[in-house]
């Protein structure tokens, strides 16, 4: 059965990523010249020349959030918009990468994280009672994800994921402590980590496991508190990386229902694929439901709260981006995958919205950046 695992996540891993490198490959050959007509279209022609491969799949994958983290590992938090940005992921690319270039290094990590993850997802399927055709078809959907292109870039997706995972099977086989530890990891990684704790704590109680199990669970805040700290040493502020998020047009608003109503006639705008995002909400929240109402509480609650957490900053950007590290989403999917049919749907749109969405990032095309 391990073996049956291993094979599958690395195939899901490899289909998905030669995928994604051959079309950022491919997208290195065209050269941008100069904008035309009103400044609005590039101009563009083929260049096929291998010199330009690694210097264009670095511009491509340093993109958006990559450039803070890169800032991050060589200056720390000098800058005050920085602050938004949580600092394990800079940290360990800047202590183990071994080529000591941000953009490599960091491309290395993440895509080892989403092989780990990979595993993790499926260990976890198969530990909740679902198949070994059940788990394959929860990797391949995590794979090739719409926005999962993000899981090989150099920002924080894939080691959130990959922590996430970890945390949650470990404490699926009742080693608690590791969950705290790996919960404080994940939470020095992104602040949705802290979304892990509600649903441990129904684990124990689903579990009915000794309340003193429960202490190792005090351990999960850790990583935001000790970022909490830092910024308040060197800011003043411990809820600096709240503050700061106006920067990005977000607010706080308990009615996620009013930001629906203000952006659902749109399809997109720069830096928000509206229609995507919106999608990638709904699944959220019908994943969330469904599997409450079906006895999994735990998972389904994490899946509410990690659609609930963005839409309460009043836009759906990034939403399929948040969705694409929620692996509660991915089991929900394989057993809607458990049809033929649906699988087909699944897979099919999956694929080709992933390939479209890569090539616009190749393209500079500004939605597929966030």
């Amino acid at each position: 059965m391990r073996r049956a695992l291993l094979g599958r996540a690395l195939l899901a891993f490899l289909l998905s990523r030669a995928l994604l490198f051959a079309l950022v490959i491919a997208g290195s050959q065209i050269a941008f010249l100069q904008k035309v007509y009103s400044n609005s279209v590039w101009e563009t022609r083929i260049d096929l020349r291998a010199g330009r491969i690694r210097p264009e799949v670095e511009r491509i994958a340093m993109v958006g959030d990559a450039w803070f983290y890169r800032a991050i590992a060589t200056e720390g938090y000098d800058a005050s918009e920085r602050v938004a940005f949580f600092p394990l992921f800079p940290m360990l690319v800047r202590l183990i990468g071994p080529t000591r270039d941000f953009t490599l290094d960091g491309i290395l990590l993440s895509n080892a994280a989403l092989a780990l993850s990979l595993v993790l997802l499926g260990a976890i399927a198969l530990h909740n009672g679902l198949t070994i055709d059940d788990a394959g078809r929860a990797m391949l959907y995590l794979a090739f994800f719409p926005t999962s292109y993000f899981l090989s870039l150099p920002v924080t997706e894939s080691l959130f994921l990959a922590l996430s995972l970890g945390t949650t099977l470990a404490a699926l086989r009742g080693r608690w402590w590791a969950a705290g530890i790996l919960g404080a990891l994940t939470t020095a990684t992104r602040f949705a980590g802290i979304l892990l704790l509600p649903m441990l704590l129904v684990l124990l109680v689903e579990r009915k496991e000794p309340r003193a199990r429960a202490l190792w669970l005090s351990l999960v805040p850790a990583g935001l508190l000790a970022f909490m700290w830092h910024l308040h040493s060197i800011r003043g502020d411990a809820l600096a990386f709240v503050h700061v998020q106006k920067l990005w047009g977000r607010g706080t608003t308990p009615f996620f229902w009013q930001t629906l109503r203000d952006q659902a006639t749109r399809v997109s705008e720069p830096w928000n694929f509206v229609a995507l995002n919106i999608l990638a909400a709904a699944l959220l929240l019908a994943a969330g439901v469904h599997l409450i109402g079906k006895g999994e509480k735990a998972f389904g609650a994490y899946a509410l709260l990690s659609a609930f957490l963005p839409l309460s900053s009043g836009s759906f950007q990034s939403m399929a981006r948040y969705a694409a590290v929620t692996f509660p989403l991915f089991l929900w999917l394989a057993v809607r995958g458990r049809s033929t049919t649906w699988d087909r749907i699944i897979l099919g749109a999956s694929v080709a919205l992933f390939g479209w969405l890569v090539a616009m990032l190749t393209l500079r095309i500004d939605f597929a950046l966030a």
